[in-house]
């Protein structure tokens, strides 16, 4: 079973601008990624993941422009959220605001979802996308990220609001001095995971008030909408693996209690969706495998440690039974290609 991953049109929102200003053929990248203007500017049109990281990736390339998803970020604020954006300003500080982006961020980015952690007085906000490892989404990940910088500041109304640390998992695709420019802090490349990381403090700032109207289309939408969005049993128990693999909690038995399901159960549904849980562990731990090996320069031993291995030589055992290549002989080719 293929799963589509749709995002709203919004989630481009200063697209047009960017490659307008930068003299690009708008029209043609459209075309080519099976998209019209007026979709585009549609902002509730609902976009595959695919045709946002085909837009971003060719755009960056022709227009000659590196930062493109950074710059298409900075057109971003809160309205472009939509019904989530309204979500987030009805809460009491930001650490609420990013509790509720947690939770309901398939309002408006089925693709994606970020989780809020705290440790030693910082919080780390984890963006996990649900394609795994698509090639050329370096410029979609920077871009989300990006946004997500962005809107904290906006959400508090406070614009000396910003990261400590910014992550991400792939290798740079600009100069160092172009992403301290749009985040205003340090950037580190090759990591686990994309992350921002905040001071603690930060996070008891309280969210700039909501329209009395805004309130209301919460009141009278927000539960309907969030009935209609029931994810495949595949998808939950896909991003249930991805987020438990570096902590070596993926387990039958881990990943049914989280879904509140007897572990027979839940082989029992998967198998009727002619899956198997061992599947879909080998599926999404290659995905991220190969994502890893195309787009960054993490040490083998490290991926093998945030892919739930025990080891160096039982990862490699394993990619090489899947890809029928060692990984570092993999690597080599596709940076080569």
């Amino acid at each position: 079973m293929t799963i589509h991953y749709e995002l709203r049109s919004a989630s481009l929102t200063g697209y047009e601008a960017e490659v307008t200003r930068l003299g690009g053929d708008l029209q043609r990248l459209l075309c080519e990624a099976g998209l019209t203007l007026a979709q585009l500017r549609d902002g509730d049109f609902l976009l595959g993941s695919h045709q946002v990281i085909q837009l971003l990736a060719r755009g960056a390339e022709r227009l000659a422009c590196p930062d493109l998803g950074m710059r298409v970020a900075g057109h971003q604020g809160i309205e472009m959220l939509g019904l989530l954006g309204t979500l987030l300003c009805a809460q009491p500080n930001l650490q609420a605001a990013f509790a509720a982006a947690q939770r309901y961020m398939a309002l408006h980015n089925k693709a994606e979802h970020w989780r809020l952690q705290q440790h030693g007085g910082h919080v780390y906000l984890r963006r996990i996308e649900h394609f795994y490892g698509a090639e050329h989404a370096q410029q979609y990940r920077e871009m989300a990220v990006t946004a997500c910088a962005r809107l904290a500041r906006e959400i508090c109304g406070n614009p000396e609001v910003r990261p400590l640390r910014v992550e991400f998992s792939h290798s740079p695709l600009a100069a160092e001095k172009a992403y301290r420019q749009h985040f205003g802090c340090e950037v580190l490349f090759n990591q686990e995971h994309d992350c921002l990381v905040f001071a603690g403090s930060v996070m008891t700032l309280p969210v700039k008030p909501l329209s009395s109207q805004a309130q209301a289309r919460i009141d009278d939408y927000l539960r309907d909408l969030l009935a209609s969005l029931h994810d495949s049993l595949e998808m939950q128990v896909r991003t249930l693996i991805t987020q438990t693999l570096g902590l070596h909690l993926h387990s039958l038995e881990h990943i049914a209690a989280l879904l509140g399901l007897h572990p027979r159960t839940l082989q029992r549904r998967l198998l009727a969706e002619n899956l198997s849980f061992k599947q879909l562990v080998v599926e999404v731990k290659m995905q991220l495998a190969s994502w890893h090996l195309h787009a960054s320069t993490m040490d083998l031993t490290r991926l093998a440690d945030a892919l739930g291995y025990n080891d160096l030589a039982a990862f490699s055992r394993a990619f090489k039974n899947h890809h029928g290549l060692a990984p570092s002989r993999w690597r080599e080719q596709h940076r080569m290609a």
